[in-house]
């Protein structure tokens, strides 16, 4: 993916579509303009929800593996479904 179309601060990571039955998230970017493999993402409340593993799909909005630190609970999972996660702005380092 050529670097003017990878953003790490100023746009929303993308929806939370799935929980994959080892925990991670399917998330769909909102344009084609996504953030970093590598990128620290947080829910709309700040907690952090894990880092992007993996761009991939069709280029206009692309899915995103999001591997959170420890696998979802079914009632986690199910909270962040529909949900839009954003890259984190703190210091905190992932996994």
């Amino acid at each position: 993916m050529s670097p003017e179309r990878v953003r790490t601060a100023s746009i929303d990571a993308g929806i939370v579509l799935a929980v994959t039955p080892s925990g991670g998230l399917t998330v769909r970017a909102t344009g084609p303009n996504v953030v970093a493999e590598g990128t620290i993402v947080a829910d709309p409340r700040g907690r952090f929800r894990g880092r992007v593993a993996r761009v991939d799909g069709p280029v206009a909005r692309p899915y995103l593996s999001v591997r959170p630190r420890r696998a979802l609970s079914a009632e986690e999972g199910l909270a962040l479904l529909g949900r839009t996660l954003v890259p984190e702005r703190g210091e905190r380092r992932g996994p």
